[in-house]
């Protein structure tokens, strides 16, 4: 039983403040849950949950845990950017724990370099600071209020650094996490559980802390950055075409480099080059095909940026992701991709389907980011998550201002969303929604299979068999993966 003054330090928010704070932590809300209402506004975002916590410790946490009901659901945030929402919306039984004050990031060294230990409150942006401070480098993702330990338990992703780094979950050393009897646990690679915590984490426990192993900044060697502007969705696929050809036979095969492109809802094509420290060669040189095409199809540079170092590459769209807000902001998430280099087939799909058909107009803040992947993420230590055997993905973002929308203007949106991803399910060699990372888990009437979203099949029944043994009362509900395990 908890002391009383470790239960009398743990902050819980009052009834009246639950809007509030759910306004203040969540960056997003899932566009199935802003589809209807009865008057066809959007509706309220406010938790459901019963009470809101704030501890400051493990042990705070484990007390919490070990005093409430064996039953008692309970949901934890981080960063708050997980696309459902299942967590911060939780349910009427439930207990929230909000992991913000948990914000320690701690640097020691081992035999083998530099470690980094972080805490469950901590944000991408306070990381990214910390790391420059050291002169360190680890593949991160681009927003910056989204929690570190929540990136890591869905995998940890980089679009611009998982190619040279792996995944950030594959760089995890040791994990201190809750169990959902309040026991607390220091997991290592030695542990059944460790593995199945990178990847399903918010499934089997709460993870109170990760520490992950750094690179040199050095790691990247510097970056180019080219933003073209369009007028009509025919450019855009037209540009499209030929740059997925440039990156099929000049990124895919070169490990030493990354290649992104993003269509907007904006009428911006923006291609993004990282060169990493193996590259040899003129970093000009390698983008300016990509320059002559959009002069061929008198598409103008819009912008133009080269950044120099690891930490500028990192926060180099922080401003962009800070501005994109809604009243509520709704974000439907989907994501397809292949485990080889794509055959032209389906670089056709994504171009003249998936870039010509994505709602980009009816939903103005959205993207389609066309990333390549593999390298030391397919090297890697296998985890629960498909990113980790495909080499080339790309993901529909849909994003807008729900407030903004009348009920059959989101309902349109979605449908063309939904319509887009079934099409995708009938590309030969195209897998959907591979992984919790980037994929829409909450989809009404909308199966997905845990092969895809853990990788393979043995791991996803590990995974199922690891959630009735850790979690026999399912106490850890809230998550991208409910349905599936």
């Amino acid at each position: 039983m908890a002391s009383s003054q470790t239960q009398t330090s743990m902050e819980k928010a009052s009834p009246e403040a639950d809007k509030d704070w759910f306004k203040q932590r969540i960056w997003c809300l899932s566009g199935n849950k802003v589809l209807t209402t009865s008057d066809g506004a959007a509706p309220p975002a406010q938790t459901l949950a019963r009470h809101i916590y704030h501890p400051r410790s493990a042990d705070e946490i484990a007390a919490l845990v070990k005093s409430s009901p064996a039953t008692t659901p309970i949901a934890c945030i981080c960063g708050g950017h997980e696309s459902s929402n299942a967590a911060a919306l939780a349910s009427s039984d439930a207990v929230i724990l909000d992991l913000a004050h948990l914000k320690s990031i701690e640097f020691h060294r081992d035999d083998e370099g530099t470690l980094v230990t972080v805490g469950a409150g901590a944000l991408n942006r306070e990381l990214v600071e910390a790391l420059k401070h050291h002169q360190l480098a680890l593949p991160v993702g681009t927003g910056p209020g989204v929690g570190v330990v929540g990136y890591i338990v869905n995998g940890g992703l980089s679009g611009y650094f998982s190619r040279r780094l792996g995944l950030l979950g594959q760089r995890a050393v040791k994990l201190t996490m809750v169990t959902a009897e309040g026991d607390i646990r220091v997991l290592t690679p030695e542990d059944e559980l460790f593995t199945a915590m990178l990847g399903a984490g918010s499934a089997l426990g709460i993870v109170v802390d990760v520490t992950v192993r750094a690179a040199p900044e050095s790691v990247v060697q510097s970056a180019e950055q080219r933003i073209f502007s369009f007028e009509t969705r025919e450019q855009a696929v037209e540009f499209s075409r030929s740059a997925l050809g440039f990156m099929k036979e000049h990124a895919l095969p070169d490990e030493s480099v990354s290649m992104e492109l993003v269509v907007t809802g904006t009428k911006a094509l923006v291609v993004t080059v990282v060169f990493y420290d193996s590259f040899r060669g003129s970093t000009t040189e390698f983008v300016k095909p990509l320059e002559d095409l959009a002069a061929s199809l008198n598409l103008p540079v819009a912008m133009e940026f080269h950044w120099t170092s690891w930490y500028e590459t990192a926060a180099a769209l922080w401003p962009v992701i800070d501005g994109m807000k809604g009243s509520p902001l709704a974000m439907l998430q989907h994501c397809m991709g292949t485990k080889d280099i794509p055959d032209d087939e389906i670089l056709e799909f994504v171009s003249d389907t998936a870039v010509s058909q994505a709602p980009l107009d009816e939903a103005e803040l959205s993207i389609l980011e066309i990333r390549t992947l593999g390298g030391a993420a397919l090297s890697g230590p296998k985890l629960p998550s498909g990113n980790c055997h495909h080499t080339f993905f790309a993901d529909l973002i849909t994003l807008y201002d729900a407030g903004k929308k009348k009920a059959g203007e989101r309902q349109a949106i979605a449908d063309l969303t939904r319509r887009l991803v079934e099409k995708a399910r009938n590309v030969d060699n195209l897998t959907v929604d591979f992984s919790g990372t980037h994929s829409q888990p909450d989809d009404a009437d909308y199966m997905v299979s845990a092969a895809d979203i853990f990788g393979t099949e043995a791991m996803a029944e590990n995974v199922k068999a690891l959630k009735k043994k850790m979690d026999r009362n399912n106490r850890f509900r809230f998550h991208p993966f409910a349905k599936l395990i």
